[in-house]
């Protein structure tokens, strides 16, 4: 048994579970095999941009959902992403931006620190004339434990550009 393994176990049995029946046998090394999988963004190294020389010069926008890790209490946050940028001479694959973030967001997080992690990536890696990261996460923390309201928080960063725009986080509307 590993050390995630072993950890899971005795919290199973430290909440007064029967960690020898059925359902239960296996989920040390479940969870382990869980784990390893969904916080890959700890251990891989980062998906890698790849850019193509192009006279666009308008907005790009991509919009997906992903799920990222409360750091508090290792439970799931549910994210909405908007992601926009203005092309300076260059653009990336819409593929690799979603890899991208995703790798971000395969780790325990605040929401605030990664919204400014992966525009910071971005606007370092591609240097675009402007960039946007709107992400509205659901944290099953607020959700299940402490307050338990389904409540959406929503942040921002705007880079180059868009910040000249008051306007700016409705273009990106999630």
């Amino acid at each position: 048994m590993d050390k995630i393994e072993k950890a899971v176990y005795t919290i199973l049995k430290e909440i007064g579970e029967d960690v020898n029946r059925e359902g239960l046998i296996e989920t040390p090394k479940r969870v382990a095999r869980m784990y390893r999988e969904v916080f890959y963004g700890l251990k891989e190294k980062p998906p890698e941009f790849k850019v193509f020389k192009s006279n666009n010069d308008q907005m790009i926008v991509k919009t997906f959902k992903c799920f990222s890790w409360c750091e508090h209490h290792l439970v799931p946050i549910e994210m909405k992403i908007a992601f926009a940028y203005i092309p300076n001479g260059k653009v990336t694959g819409i593929s690799k931006i979603i890899r991208r973030i995703k790798w971000w967001c395969a780790r325990p997080v605040i929401q605030e620190n990664l919204t400014n992690n992966i525009i910071k990536d971005f606007v370092k890696e591609i240097k675009p004339k402007g960039a946007m990261l709107i992400i509205k996460g659901r944290h099953f923390c607020e959700l299940i434990r402490g307050v338990k309201t389904e409540s959406w928080t929503i942040t921002s960063a705007i880079y180059g550009v868009f910040r000249n725009d008051p306007e700016a986080d409705k273009l990106t509307r999630l």
